[in-house]
């Protein structure tokens, strides 16, 4: 081989090796389409078919770890105690003293603790439990659930939560979250002022400080795709800033300013083409998006208080989840520009346990009585009854709900009133949108001993909420083949994806 050939077939090599670094597809779409647009037909059929795609998603975090045992995943069949050992799974509290069969009685006055639902893909029975009391009243949102189940390997929260939102792991330079892939999706097809894509922080920094900013990271993505952060708490201040008070000539600023960003980018062109720099391109991204601050506020609209709630009888301070909730309802049903995604990071009701209301290393039935049985109360009343037709509410044919967790809790107990992480097994929820009673169900299961047997990873739950926009899951940006476990190449793993998610063959 000559040298100048043995030099072009490194190059190659090395272009191919740092595509596949990049995560590039192999096949990329057509020259001049939007991102995520399918290589060909082969990979747009793999998809959700459009007539099945929500108008818009709220994925609701339950930041902290939702115990999967009291609630989607109860095998009473399981863990059941001896004279050698004490229960497990369902049965840690179950009963006794303080346990979730005595305080649910002095609550809610139920005796069915458990419903049955549907069948694990090991043929096991699985029940709903008492903290979901609200949606066990609803049978029309029973009817589109749809119950995953997850399994990875990072028990804390700083590096569980960030894999979790975005299905690549805290430091690799893919990792942006579901709502930047929805907002650069969306606003390179229907370009608008206001933003297609939310994340709604509560105003708890025992929530935040879990690297929870992986929300609204954006990867390897441009400015172009930064969605909305917004932390509820500071609405009066954010109105006051987005109507750009403090500028005396809103228009000269922003004409002075462009003038600036036109000269420095004429200082780098080359002869040929520009230059690429882009830091100086999500600059002028984030300058034009000031420009348009004053359209935002009527899509924001005015501060919700945070409020007292209650639960059991009891009143307690601050009701974060219907705070949150009630914004990014708002977002989804606005009557012009409704969201295409909102994450909302759940805050729960009243103070704070240890790191999370869901993060339950002690007093873990008590802060299921409060925030986890709130959380879906107020949740579950903000979606239309069959034969409701509030445009103010969520409406299960046009908007899918996700319900998301970093990891779960243990299937046995943390001193004597606690359950600890545990990501070997655990569930996330799907509920309308795709999900019809023919999809409705269980996917995977988990053994005795609290280790899922048939999972879905992060990563895959995050391709497949792609599907659920349109998006082609193997964009730049943002996933690999490599990155999941199944399918030998990406159309195969397109179609596993909305197998397996969404339940539609």
């Amino acid at each position: 081989m000559s040298r100048s050939s043995r030099r072009a077939f490194l190059g190659q090599s090395a272009a191919l090796a740092l595509a596949g670094c990049a995560g590039a597809d192999p096949e990329d779409a057509p020259p001049g389409s939007p991102w995520g647009t399918a290589p060909n037909a082969d990979a747009a059929a793999a998809g959700l078919p459009e007539a099945v795609r929500p108008a818009g998603v709220l994925d609701l975090v339950l930041v902290g770890g939702l115990a999967a045992w009291d609630t989607f995943y109860v095998a009473p069949d399981l863990g059941l105690p001896t004279d050698e050992a004490p229960g497990t799974l369902w049965w840690s509290y179950a009963e006794g003293p303080g346990g979730v069969a005595e305080a649910v009685a002095d609550c809610l006055g139920e005796d069915d603790l458990l419903v049955p639902f549907g069948t694990d893909s090991g043929g096991r029975t699985i029940h709903l439990g008492p903290f979901l009391m609200a949606l066990r009243r609803r049978p029309d949102l029973l009817a589109r659930t749809r119950i995953v189940v997850h399994r990875h390997d990072q028990a804390p929260h700083q590096t569980a939560l960030p894999l979790s939102l975005c299905g690549h792991g805290f430091g690799s330079p893919r990792m942006a979250g579901t709502a930047a892939h929805v907002e650069r999706y969306w606003a390179e097809r229907e370009p608008r002022p206001e933003p297609h894509a939310y994340v709604l922080f509560p105003d708890l920094p025992e929530v935040t400080e879990f690297n929870a900013d992986a929300a609204h990271a954006i990867g390897q993505h441009p400015g172009l795709a930064r969605p909305m952060p917004l932390q509820l708490g500071f609405f009066e201040r954010l109105q006051a800033q987005l109507a750009r008070d403090g500028l005396a000539d809103p228009d000269r600023h922003d004409a002075a300013v462009a003038g600036y960003i036109t000269r420095y980018r004429q200082r780098l062109r080359s002869p040929e083409r520009d230059v690429r720099a882009r830091l100086l391109d999500d600059f002028e991204f984030a300058r034009s998006t000031l420009a348009r601050a004053p359209d935002l506020r009527g899509v924001v609209g005015d501060p919700v208080a945070l409020a007292g709630g209650s639960y059991c009888g009891r009143l307690a301070e601050n009701d974060r989840s219907a705070q949150g909730l009630t914004v990014a309802t708002r977002l989804l049903t606005h009557p012009t520009t409704p969201a295409r995604w909102v994450t909302a990071l759940d805050g729960g009701l009243g103070a704070v346990h240890v790191n999370s209301s869901y993060d339950t290393h002690g007093n873990h039935v008590e802060a299921s009585l409060r925030s986890t049985l709130n959380v879906f109360e107020q949740l579950a009343n903000r979606i239309n009854e069959p034969g409701e037709d509030d445009a103010d509410k969520l409406d299960l044919d046009r908007h899918l709900v996700c319900v998301t967790t970093e990891f779960g809790r243990t299937p046995f107990r943390e001193g004597d009133t606690g359950l600890d992480h545990w990501p070997e097994g655990y569930v996330q929820v799907l509920i309308g949108g795709p999900i019809t009673p023919d999809e409705a169900g269980v996917v995977g299961a988990i053994d005795g001993e609290g280790f899922a047997t048939d999972y879905t990873s992060p990563t895959a739950w995050r391709a497949a909420m792609l599907q659920a926009v349109g998006a082609w899951p193997f964009a730049d940006a943002a996933f690999d083949v490599g990155d999941l476990d199944e399918g030998d190449d990406a159309v195969a793993a397109a179609r596993l994806l909305r197998s397996r998610i969404w339940g539609r063959s």
